[in-house]
């Protein structure tokens, strides 16, 4: 299982402090889905290390692939390109418009994982 660490994920969003409603809903909703990946990680990890297919685990590698995508939504919404170094902290984000529903579905998508990690904690 990868971790992405709570600070590369408060440094990637940085950018977002001061964004339209959109924007905010995706930081909110990436920083919940994070903090309960770590935790479902932290639970589980000998849990999933001996036997991966566990149904937790495969949904804790959902979750991470569901942030990653909302990541990759925001960076596309925002215009950014997605690179393997954080967006510089003082990019303004302006808004693409054709990307807005793909944000959307992100969004939404990862309020789903999150509460089916939390449910699994």
């Amino acid at each position: 299982m990868k971790i992405l660490t709570p600070i590369v994920l408060v440094v990637m969003l940085l950018p977002m402090l001061g964004c339209s409603p959109l924007e905010n809903r995706a930081r909110d909703t990436a920083a919940a889905l994070s903090g309960s990946i770590i935790a479902a990680q932290t639970e589980y990890q000998a849990s999933c290390a001996a036997n991966s297919s566990q149904e937790v685990c495969q949904v804790i590698n959902r979750g991470v692939s569901g942030e990653n995508a909302l990541l990759t939504a925001v960076e596309t919404y925002c215009g950014w390109t997605p690179t393997l170094a954080p967006p510089d902290p003082t990019a303004a984000c302006v808004p693409v418009k054709s990307a807005q529903a793909a944000l959307a579905a992100a969004i939404a998508n990862a309020a789903t994982l999150t509460v089916q990690i939390k449910g699994a904690l």
